[in-house]
């Protein structure tokens, strides 16, 4: 073999020498890689992939907005209730609802929820639902509500007093109160005599058919009772005071609200844009102070105010 020859046998054989080392590399770096990805990692470097991976997750997730609704519902507020002359102090929170208010009440009070009216400067809860709460109605901590309604016991002596009343009665009464529902308030002679001199020059504007919000005051009308002759008189709701006053030209008579067992209401013949209306103070007729020409979109706000009525 000369020397070309063995140059180039030599030379090939370096070169596959070469490669088999390479190769052989390859597959250590290969399995080195492989051994160290099923290495386990030590605890401290096991935390800290962990924390890294939380942080990155609360940057990354919205704060719950029900947690923040629980948050703000549990704002403690006290409010002072004033019930004749007694006052409560009743804690509670910011946004609970005027039914949870009512419910503490009656734990209180025993007034009956369906019959309790709270009064707030010139806002009356009966334009409220059970829904709304204590925020809605601009109720604070500190804030001073006034308590309108009879108690249960109250209630139940006040239907047994009409039921004796009326248990007395003969059946020729009977019969006669009977006749006197039938006829229209506005037929019956006590009434007819005072109508027939007309309507005041002062009245307001009377509209039927249409429910309006209690104004503080009402003039130009005329009042009477069973035994006293008709008088110019005016009525101011004093909502704040749980009182409607009666007022002519005389006296003012201040009647508490929750004095008066009932009111009659019923729209004048001919004129039913106005109404007659009776405010009951006993169990008689003879209690019963009537008024004349009251504007007819004022009648359910009256009963409202009064009893409580939806």
């Amino acid at each position: 073999m000369d020397a070309r020859e063995l140059e180039t046998t030599a030379s090939s054989s370096s070169n596959n020498n070469n490669n088999n080392v390479d190769i052989e590399h390859e597959k250590y770096e290969t399995k080195q890689s492989a051994d160290a990805d099923q290495m386990p990692l030590s605890s401290n470097e096991d935390k800290n992939i962990t924390s890294d991976a939380t942080s990155i997750v609360e940057k990354d997730t919205p704060a719950s907005s029900s947690s923040t609704t629980n948050t703000i519902s549990l704002i403690p507020i006290t409010i002072k209730i004033k019930y004749k002359t007694q006052t409560f102090d009743i804690k509670c929170g910011l946004y609970d609802t005027l039914k949870d208010l009512k419910e503490q009440i009656d734990k209180l009070t025993d007034i009956d929820p369906k019959i309790q009216k709270l009064v707030y400067k010139t806002i009356s809860t009966n334009k409220s639902t059970d829904a709304t709460t204590l925020k809605d109605l601009n109720i604070t901590d500190g804030t001073k509500l006034l308590l309108i309604g009879a108690t249960r016991s109250e209630m139940l002596s006040t239907t047994a007093a009409a039921t004796g009343a009326s248990g007395t009665n003969t059946k020729d009464s009977l019969d006669d109160q009977q006749s006197k529902k039938k006829e229209p308030l506005s037929k019956m002679t006590q009434h007819a005599k005072i109508l027939k001199s007309g309507k005041p020059d002062n009245a307001g504007i009377g509209i039927r058919n249409v429910n309006e919000a209690l104004p503080s005051s009402l003039d130009g009308m005329y009042m009477s009772t069973l035994n006293q002759r008709e008088k110019r008189v005016r009525l101011t709701f004093k909502l704040e005071l749980d009182e409607v006053w009666v007022n002519t030209a005389e006296t003012t008579m201040k009647i508490q609200m929750n004095q008066i067992r009932n009111v009659i209401d019923e729209p004048i013949e001919g004129h039913e844009e106005y109404s007659i209306v009776g405010l009951q103070k006993g169990t008689t007729e003879q209690s019963i102070i009537w008024i004349y020409w009251v504007p007819s979109q004022y009648v359910k706000a009256i009963r409202q105010a009064i009893l409580s009525d939806n």
